[in-house]
């Protein structure tokens, strides 16, 4: 069985740090992405996260326009 939840929603910087412009757009997002089983498996936060390891941007959103491959290039360039 899938997870019911994001792993990573707890420590999610754009949910900690007023990242976002309001809080219905954090609202929004966690409704899209973090608590929908499976579907945070989409989140480009996610995906680059898990693919590199490393931090992600706080500039990135779950809905990024850029691709997987373009946010793991700006990520291994820090």
């Amino acid at each position: 069985m899938e997870n019911s939840v994001c792993a990573k929603l707890e420590k999610c910087p754009i949910f900690q740090k007023g990242i976002l412009v309001n809080d219905y757009t954090g609202v929004a997002y966690k409704n899209m992405y973090c608590l929908v089983p499976g579907k945070f498996k989409e989140c480009k936060r996610f995906q680059a996260g898990t693919a590199t390891g490393k931090p992600v941007p706080e500039n990135i959103m779950p809905n990024s326009k850029k691709s997987l491959e373009e946010i793991i290039e700006i990520i291994n360039s820090k």
